[in-house]
């Protein structure tokens, strides 16, 4: 009796581990309730969006040599076995990394709305509530340095540095630029309103703005001359601008490089994309050209050139070029960029500081006139440091000084951003999940031609290490420039 009791309890054992076994294994069969066809079917419409205005596609495939037929077939598949929202984002996230543009960037909906509520902060003083915010990233530490005196002015606050005693009468001035925008200077914006006379509850429409915006980068500029000043009046027989860190910034990126350079900077050619986005910008400056023209005000020969010349560019701006077959192909079939009509700076490549003072279309011929600077031969030899953390417009500040030989470039290769999105570039917004997508609609082109997107490699490269402590990436630099200067002094 006791075995068979003891039979009928081992079978019973035997049973209900058979039976948890079989309902684990039903349970990992079970659907996860996750369907990937919503997702699969923002896929394709970034697909479709990439193929209409994504200005880097070209150099995607002639230059990096993506196979994106191959890319798009992983992507799908990535999708199809996510096992969740997250899953899902993280194969979108992985597929425009892919492209190492740094421009091209993908944000979801809550990242986007806390974005956005941050941005519209309405405590505070009036360049609080119009988006100027301090906090700027530090540069290299150079007062591990003994060599290294930190100069105290006014100025300081804005722009760090110091004097770098080198030997032999050589002192290298220091002076930090941790973004070129002018949004990052709140106490200069403050500084402005008072000039102008906005008084700090104002109600401060787009016009009023735009004008703060403007006095703010035109005293950023001064500052940042009279600090270069002060270096040299300290003892500077060379000037090293540290732009590592630096994410990038705005227009204003147009005054500083001029501020600082000894030889008058010519602006590379500049492509955009064949897209109404496009032909409507080109259109606004065509009517300021023909605004100035029947005024009879300015150059007359320069005007009509100018306008013979943007109207080309709107002409081509409307040529079709259809694209979408390149995720199946790998090959395109039309360019979609309009090239050789005009610069990263407008309709010329260079102009003198203050010149068409008078006109409307005065930044259609050459935008960086929009700003106040001036031009010096006797400035000191320039040095600029960058690094993988170097973006964006800090890109274009290395480039057009490296093209136009003002300056050595130092350090290591840039991120890789070029040209970002004008007018605010074109909304892409995926219908299902409701990502926001931002992709380039423009290409600035070295003087080699060649994209900018490609990173700026510095003429001497500084063998920095992850490991390298403070102390050993300036003294890696320090030992570059002392080179770069024996070189130079050849």
């Amino acid at each position: 009796m006791k075995h068979e009791t003891m039979r009928q309890i081992l079978l019973i054992f035997f049973l209900l581990a058979f039976t948890r076994a079989a309902a684990g294994q039903n349970s990992e069969k079970q659907p996860t309730g996750f369907d990937p066809a919503p997702w699969l079917d923002d896929f394709h419409q970034l697909l479709s969006e990439m193929s209409a205005h994504y200005a880097n596609l070209e150099w995607a495939i002639e230059e990096r040599k993506m196979e994106l037929p191959q890319l798009r077939a992983q992507t799908e598949a990535n999708l199809r076995e996510a096992k969740d929202e997250a899953d899902a984002r993280r194969v979108f996230s992985k597929f425009i990394d892919r492209f190492g543009d740094g421009h091209l960037e993908i944000r979801w909906p809550k990242a986007r709305e806390q974005s956005s509520n941050a941005s519209q902060d309405t405590a505070g003083n009036l360049c609080t509530r119009l988006g100027y915010k301090a906090g700027l990233s530090p540069g290299l530490n150079f007062s591990v340095l003994p060599s290294f005196t930190y100069l105290n002015t006014e100025e300081a606050k804005l722009y760090p540095g110091g004097l770098l005693n080198l030997g032999a009468g050589r002192i290298v001035g220091v002076l930090r630029i941790a973004l070129f925008s002018e949004h990052a200077f709140p106490e200069i914006c403050e500084q402005a309103a008072r000039m102008l006379n906005v008084a700090e509850n104002s109600t401060c429409d787009a016009t009023c703005s735009d004008v703060i915006e403007l006095e703010t980068a035109n005293l950023a500029t001064a500052a940042l001359v009279k600090r270069a000043n002060r270096l040299r009046q300290a003892g500077a027989t060379a000037l090293l601008v540290d732009i590592t860190r630096n994410g990038g910034g705005s227009n204003w990126v147009e005054a500083p490089p001029r501020a600082l350079s000894a030889v008058p900077l010519r602006d590379p050619q500049f492509a955009f994309i064949k897209h109404e986005h496009w032909t409507k910008q080109l259109q606004e400056r065509i009517a300021d050209i023909q605004t100035d023209i029947r005024k009879g005000a300015g150059p007359r020969p320069v005007l009509e050139d100018a306008a013979r010349k943007m109207q080309k560019a709107s002409e081509e701006s409307k040529q079709s070029c259809t694209r979408a077959g390149v995720w199946e192909t790998g090959k395109l079939n039309c360019s979609l960029l309009v090239k050789n009509v005009l610069y990263t700076s407008g309709v010329l490549g260079y102009a003198k500081p203050g010149s068409f003072a008078s006109l409307e279309s005065r930044t259609v011929l050459f935008h960086p006139i929009r700003y106040s600077y001036t031009e010096d031969r006797n400035r000191l030899p320039l040095y600029v440091v960058v690094d993988r953390n170097t973006w964006s417009a800090a890109e274009y500040f290395a480039a057009i000084l490296q093209d136009n030989h003002a300056a050595a470039i130092l350090g290591e290769l840039t991120g890789g951003a070029g040209c970002g999105y004008t007018e605010g570039g074109i909304p892409t917004t995926l219908k299902n999940s409701g990502a926001e997508v931002k992709m380039p609609d423009c290409v600035r082109l070295r003087a080699d031609g060649s994209d900018e997107v490609n990173g700026i490699t510095p003429d001497v490269l500084v063998p920095w290490a992850e490991r390298d402590s403070e102390y050993q990436r300036v003294n890696k630099l320090v030992v570059a420039v002392q080179k770069t200067m024996n070189s130079n002094s050849r």
